[in-house]
């Protein structure tokens, strides 16, 4: 949850605090000309209530605020086309109307997540993923339906997921975790308490924490071992539906999973396919051990036959 949309909510902040937020808002971009007593002097209250305003953030002073909210404004101030995240249609809009403007909210959302996407960030990810036991997932929302279309992959190709669909359930598995297992937690806002909870308590048993969560400072990142970052541009209350969060994190899975195939990608493959054929009941069609289709087509010297793709062997 960004910054921004926590000063505009304004909830439990004493009419002084609202005073001062208010301020820091109109302000914007100026903010970085200001100390703490000229904010304060500027809304009539003092030091302390601004101080005060800053914790409540979950920030321990005011330049720690104004650093954060500057980060987010410069992001925000950059180019998301011209769909409105929160209202991509409206009731005026045909239905061919509504589904173009859809499209181009997938199209916008993903170019976002991918411009705040650290790719160092990935690559630890992935080397948690590659020495974990099992990963769990862990989250409070709708979020969780999205997670089911990643554990299937990951189990096709032999890694174990877990995913936990009772708030009270997701406790208990915490609690049940080893060092060696992985908490993948996702959470848009960061702020959950149950998550919180989760993600406290893997770290005091010493579980690393891979959070799906917002551009921003908030609770969950500060917790996590590694973090990747959901387009955040849609506001958390006043939208018609989680359209790009979803868009996002659906994304972002997708890559944590292509990058981890990409690890060992004929064996990856290869275990994928056996797996298939055998639900599939079509024994015949079985390779032997190592020879998959990545290879047929080849010939020596590394060319296929007429007509097929030569990119590296890699078909589908």
């Amino acid at each position: 949850m960004l910054l921004e949309e926590k000063l505009r909510h304004q909830a439990h902040l004493s009419p002084g605090e609202k005073n001062v937020a208010d301020h820091i808002l109109s302000l914007g971009k100026d903010l970085k000309r200001y100390s703490t007593r000229n904010l304060a002097d500027l809304s009539y209250t003092s030091p302390p209530t601004v101080i005060r305003l800053c914790k409540k953030m979950g920030y321990s002073g005011f330049d720690q605020l104004k650093d954060q909210y500057l980060r987010e404004l410069e992001y925000l101030e950059q180019d998301f086309g011209q769909v409105d995240v929160n209202f991509p249609f409206d009731c005026k809009d045909t239905l061919s109307k509504a589904a173009r403007k859809m499209g181009r909210l997938y199209e916008e959302t993903v170019k976002d997540t991918l411009s705040i996407l650290q790719f160092d960030m990935l690559q630890k990810a992935v080397s948690l993923i590659k020495y974990c036991d099992t990963i769990y997932v862990f989250s409070a929302g709708t979020t969780l339906n999205l997670a089911v279309a990643f554990k299937e992959k990951m189990m096709k190709i032999g890694r174990s997921v877990a995913i936990p669909n009772n708030l009270n359930y997701q406790q208990y598995e915490v609690n049940c975790m080893k060092k060696r297992d992985l908490a993948l937690i996702i959470s848009y806002s960061g702020e959950t308490g149950a998550i919180i909870q989760a993600a406290n308590t893997c770290r005091e048993k010493g579980i690393p924490v891979l959070a799906v969560t917002s551009f921003g400072d908030n609770a969950l990142s500060r917790l996590a071992t590694c973090k990747l970052l959901i387009s955040t541009r849609e506001s958390l209350f006043y939208n018609i539906g989680d359209f790009s969060s979803h868009i996002s994190v659906s994304f972002l899975l997708d890559i944590l999973y292509g990058a981890y195939f990409l690890q060992d990608y004929e064996k990856n493959y290869g275990r994928k396919l056996e797996l298939v054929q055998q639900m599939d009941h079509e024994p015949e069609t079985a390779l032997p051990p190592g020879r998959y289709p990545l290879q047929r087509g080849r010939k020596e010297g590394g060319r296929g036959a007429p007509g097929q793709s030569q990119h590296d062997g890699c078909q589908r």
